[in-house]
């Protein structure tokens, strides 16, 4: 899968789009059998399938577009090394990156430059249409068809949006809003803000390409790009601002936020997300009874009670990744749930003195977060362990760390 961030300074002025370039790379590995990466005019990666990390700099391009005008004299087409060949690539003409094809530069010389050739026309059309998308599309109807239109209209949908610049292969979140008027709310009070305006204002820089809008009366959406490694509060925080924003814009307001999934096939990882929103912003307030914003891992046992099998095991996996490297503690775990949360017969069945067993279990809760010694943090454990075990794709990677 073609790997991409925002865009770096380079192609704010540019006209290469991630979006799209993801998709093309991935279809040329697809039918070639060969890994690409595309650079901007700066020699800054775009997106790989070769695993080269988007916005580091890739040497060799780099030199290459330092001597452009030589390289177009010599052909456009030059190799660094034995193992990979450079070729320069041209948007509406103009010199505005490189595109690098890994293996042996004999085979690969001529695919590269019919490769860049095709890449340089599709982003062209790509560029053109984005201008157009932008001016023409609905977002609340791409949305919509998106998360619940049927399977064709999502996989066109995810086409129509990569043109007007929504990236579905970065990791995102879904935030949904459920928005109402205040019953008995009189028509000469203040009108309500429009929430388009609220999300635009709060999304700041990044509203132009972040997939936002509204997909029905009642119900906007926002996919917040969300990357493994940065902290989850930014998303909570995100979500607190929208309800606020909302409830001084007069709406009585819901928000739903569900969990980041691997965009390995983007549309089913923005689906179900998507499903965990609306499932913790409908199940949130009968549960805990406060104004939210309420997300799916915070729901406690019920969130295993989600409609799809993904948001469980995903759910399973966040509860019990902390105890991989600790197979000791997961097994008194085990244990100690499989013996009705007997201390005295954990410490039979595996040896241990009930001390140790004591001590196990208080690791559990510093390394989980949940207190297997207490019913709710044993109910998520339990339930955590019966996910996994349960499902033999899930137990063979949890078996294999």
């Amino acid at each position: 899968m073609a790997l991409t961030d925002n865009p770096p300074d380079g192609l704010r002025r540019g006209t290469i789009l991630p979006a799209p370039a993801c998709d093309l790379l991935d279809r040329l590995t697809s039918e070639l059998d060969i890994r690409f990466t595309l650079t901007d005019a700066r020699g800054v990666v775009v997106a790989s399938t070769a695993r080269r990390r988007a916005g580091t700099i890739e040497r060799h391009a780099a030199k290459l577009l330092e001597r452009a005008d030589a390289a177009d004299q010599a052909g456009a087409n030059a190799s660094e090394g034995a193992t990979a060949v450079y070729c320069l690539l041209r948007l509406s003409g103009v010199v505005s990156g490189v595109l690098v094809a890994h293996g042996a530069p004999d085979r690969l010389r001529d695919v590269c430059r019919i490769a860049g050739v095709s890449i340089g026309l599709a982003l062209d059309f790509s560029a053109a249409a984005s201008s157009l998308g932008r001016e023409s599309s609905n977002p609340g109807l791409l949305l919509y068809r998106l998360l619940r239109g049927s399977r064709e209209e999502a996989h066109q949908t995810r086409i129509v949006a990569a043109i007007c610049g929504w990236n579905l292969f970065v990791q995102r979140v879904a935030i949904v809003v459920m928005a109402a008027a205040p019953p008995g709310r009189k028509a000469r009070q203040m009108p309500l803000a429009d929430p388009i305006e609220l999300l635009t204002r709060l999304l700041g820089p990044a509203a132009s390409t972040t997939p936002f809008g509204q997909v029905d009366d009642s119900q906007w959406v926002i996919l917040v790009q969300h990357e493994p490694q940065e902290p989850w509060g930014r998303i909570r925080q995100l979500a607190e601002d929208i309800q606020a924003a909302f409830l001084a814009g007069g709406w009585e307001a819901r928000v739903g936020i569900g969990e980041p999934h691997l965009p390995v096939y983007p549309v089913v990882a923005v689906r179900n997300s998507y499903r965990e929103a609306i499932y913790a912003a409908r199940l949130g307030p009968r549960l805990q009874g406060e104004p939210g914003p309420f997300e799916l891992r915070g729901l406690g046992a019920a969130a295993f009670f989600a409609p799809s099998g993904p948001s469980r095991r995903n759910l399973a996996l966040l509860a019990l990744e902390p105890l991989r490297e600790h197979p000791l503690v997961l097994e008194t775990l085990s244990t100690y749930l499989a013996s009705n949360m007997s201390v005295a017969d954990t410490a039979a069945r595996l040896s241990l003195h009930r001390h140790t067993v004591r001590n196990h279990l208080a690791r559990a809760f510093t390394l989980t977060g949940l207190d297997p010694r207490t019913l709710e943090g044993a109910v998520q454990l339990k339930l955590a362990l019966l996910v996994i075990t349960s499902d033999p794709d899930g137990a063979d990677s949890w078996r294999s760390p």
